[in-house]
């Protein structure tokens, strides 16, 4: 049954991606779906990019380490959009289909270059995270070697992406954050009727904090996690494609408030995990818990449930790392060609990210690296731009790389030294990225002076 379920969401989406390779008769259309997003669309879209697997997956995962903590990663992701509202408004007025053009608007070009280089190189990791999960999803469940896994379900999102950009994105990313939502609900509802609720309420490690969770554990997520929420290229691209200010607005604070009761039911499940006590392997949390508390006939739901969370994130982020790299290969001068370049581009992104996939297996761990590495470096300058402080254009352009770069040192070196150097190191990238910027405000300031002062 599940593998007829499979078949069935498969042609869902082919049938998705034909009816919006359609509609695709430029570049705008493909990066931007003609700037007509809905509420609807544009909401549904947030919900399920935020929700991808490695984040649902790899958070319940943790539950055994972190307890009810786990709740903290989608609430750190709702804190994160609710500090977006009051940019929206700026970010609709200035931004065109990137957020290195966003970046170049407030900064230059040298520093769209940086960008548009550490980005896609980032976002291969975030990808790839999404291909492990849905490739032990396939192990799990249907019983698909993992490496046939990473290949089937890689080829499905690369597909439907390249048909149709933004549009097939909007329109699969809605149908994907109602079988989230629903897949999640199913598995707590059967969870109350099938194992002792008391254990979970009574387990150990609660939230807010613990033993394996502290303030500092909390403060790092909300520096290296929460911020890519308020200015991550993902989330921007929705609010590029919402057809006015107001739409994107709304969508932000309708998915900041959903996030609150999915973040709780992400802890409990967490807890759930930890109280069957089963492998430790990665991915296998929730197959247990699903497999222990579900009817036979709702685990081919769950299945697609979860395997929409995976793809709802894998192809937004393939999208706007493949725009990336074809501005810069069309050096912002898009055209007729435009089009058939980016859909290379991501056929490209798409296959060198099975690779890393089959090459690393590790979903929490490969998804944190890639966005500690973009926060240290992108956070900073761009919400200090948004908020109208400029710093001289060389002094950002250093700040995004000594911070992208010390951060990665930091979270490279968990394995080794352990928690408090790591931690240590990456808010010491964000020290450095802060005052490189700030002697840039100074010198940009100095030179604004000069500028004005009369000559004698």
């Amino acid at each position: 049954m599940t593998t007829i379920v499979l078949i069935s969401y498969f042609i869902l989406l082919a049938f998705i991606a034909f009816r919006s390779y359609l509609n695709v008769s430029n570049f705008s259309d493909f990066f931007i779906a003609h700037k007509k997003g809905t509420f609807v669309a544009v909401t549904g879209s947030l919900i399920a990019t935020i929700l991808g697997g490695s984040a649902v997956i790899g958070a319940i995962d943790a539950g055994r380490t972190m307890g009810w903590a786990t709740s903290w990663y989608m609430l750190c992701a709702s804190i994160g959009l609710l500090a977006l509202l009051p940019l929206t408004k700026r970010i609709s007025k200035i931004g065109r289909f990137t957020l290195p053009d966003l970046l170049e608007d407030l900064y230059g070009k040298q520093a769209k270059k940086i960008a548009s280089f550490v980005i896609p190189v980032a976002w291969l990791g975030i990808i790839a995270a999404q291909l492990i999960a849905a490739a032990r999803i396939l192990q799990s469940f249907a019983g698909i070697e993992y490496t046939t896994g990473v290949l089937l379900s890689g080829f499905v999102f690369t597909a439907y992406t390249i048909a149709g950009g933004q549009i097939s994105i909007l329109k699969t990313d809605f149908v994907q954050s109602i079988l989230i939502i629903a897949g999640l609900m199913l598995l707590v509802i059967f969870s109350f009727w099938h194992l002792p609720v008391e254990e979970v309420k009574s387990f150990p490690l609660k939230l807010p904090f613990n033993v394996h969770f502290k303030p500092i554990d909390l403060f790092i997520l909300l520096m290296t996690y929460s911020t890519t929420f308020t200015a991550g290229p993902d989330i921007y691209s929705r609010i590029f494609c919402a057809s006015d200010e107001k739409i994107a607005r709304k969508a932000i604070l309708t998915t900041e408030l959903g996030l609150i009761p999915v973040a709780l039911m992400i802890g409990y499940l967490g807890v759930l995990g930890a109280v069957l006590n089963g492998t430790e392997s990665p991915g296998a949390t929730l197959v247990e818990i699903s497999q222990t508390v579900l009817p036979v006939w709702v685990i081919p739901v769950i299945v697609v449930a979860l395997l929409s969370a995976v793809l709802s994130s894998a192809d937004t982020t393939i999208l706007s790392a493949s725009i990336i790299i074809a501005d810069r290969i069309e050096k912002s001068k898009f055209g007729i060609n435009t089009l058939k370049t980016t859909r290379l581009i991501i056929l490209f992104v798409g296959i060198l990210s099975m690779f890393i996939a089959i090459q690393f297996t590790s979903i929490i761990g490969m998804l944190l690296l890639a966005l500690t590495v973009y926060s240290g470096a992108f956070i900073l300058p761009i919400l200090l731009g948004l908020s109208g402080i400029h710093s001289h254009p060389k002094y950002v352009s250093a700040a995004i790389i000594s911070g992208g770069l010390t951060a990665l040192i930091g979270k490279l070196l968990l394995g080794t030294r352990g928690e408090s150097w790591s931690n240590g190191i990456i808010i010491g990238a964000f020290a450095i990225n802060a005052l490189l910027l700030l002697l840039g405000r100074k010198k940009c300031h100095l030179k604004n002076r000069r500028h004005l002062t009369p000559k004698t």
